[in-house]
């Protein structure tokens, strides 16, 4: 099922950072990698120049684990809410922000399955 996503994933447009052509992707992934894989793609297709938009905690394309998606998901989700700046980086914060927090809850309901065996 990770090869599927992965086809998925390379389907998408090469410098997709929105929200709504990742969601339902992210809501199909079946297992914690596949979350995980997405994600990582999906932060690669965010340019040098869109990161230097976004609070430094934010700015980093690199993914360690899910524990630091699911920090990052939170970090994002704050700082958009309490943002107060120029709309061209209240924007991209905001497409962050929402793909993050999608695949935060993915990861959440994909463990409380695994809870349930």
């Amino acid at each position: 099922m990770g090869a599927q996503t992965d086809t998925i994933a390379t389907r998408l447009p090469a410098s997709s950072i929105l929200f709504d052509d990742w969601k339902g992707r992210l809501q199909m992934a079946m297992d914690v990698d596949a979350v995980m894989r997405l994600v990582r793609f999906y932060l690669g297709n965010w340019t040098p120049e869109q990161l230097g938009h976004l609070p430094l905690l934010l700015a980093s394309p690199i993914l360690p684990d899910s524990e630091a998606l699911v920090a990052r998901a939170v970090i994002a989700s704050r700082a958009e809410l309490m943002f107060d700046g120029p709309k061209v980086a209240h924007a991209l914060l905001r497409e962050m922000a929402l793909t993050l927090a999608v695949a935060a809850s993915r990861l959440r309901y994909l463990r409380s399955l695994g809870d349930r065996v």
